[in-house]
């Protein structure tokens, strides 16, 4: 856990802040640094190949220990989709975006 906390996912406390998430996520990922980053930013405008996307969604997927379902990814075009459909999928925590 020390190493998840020192990459920045915010794992603990009371609320995932899944757009300082995806900034962290961009900046592993894709080497991208996204600081104008808001939860209604559209993915695809953000210059990223297909590949980075899906590693983007599987560093979701492992920093929460939750699987994305494809049907949940193909509505995904925002960051706030994105933190609306993790919220679907874990109920039991909060989201910030």
């Amino acid at each position: 856990m020390a190493d998840e906390q020192k990459r920045g996912a915010p794992l603990s406390g009371t609320a995932v802040d899944v757009v300082e998430m995806f900034k962290q996520a961009a900046l592993e990922v894709d080497n991208r640094r996204l600081p104008d980053l808001k939860s209604e930013t559209v993915i695809a405008s953000l210059g990223m190949d297909s590949v980075a996307v899906m590693e983007l969604v599987s560093y979701f997927e492992e920093k929460l220990g939750v699987r994305i379902p494809d049907e949940e990814l193909s509505r995904i075009r925002t960051v706030k989709d994105l933190r609306d459909a993790i919220a679907r999928l874990m109920p039991d925590k909060q989201f910030a975006a």
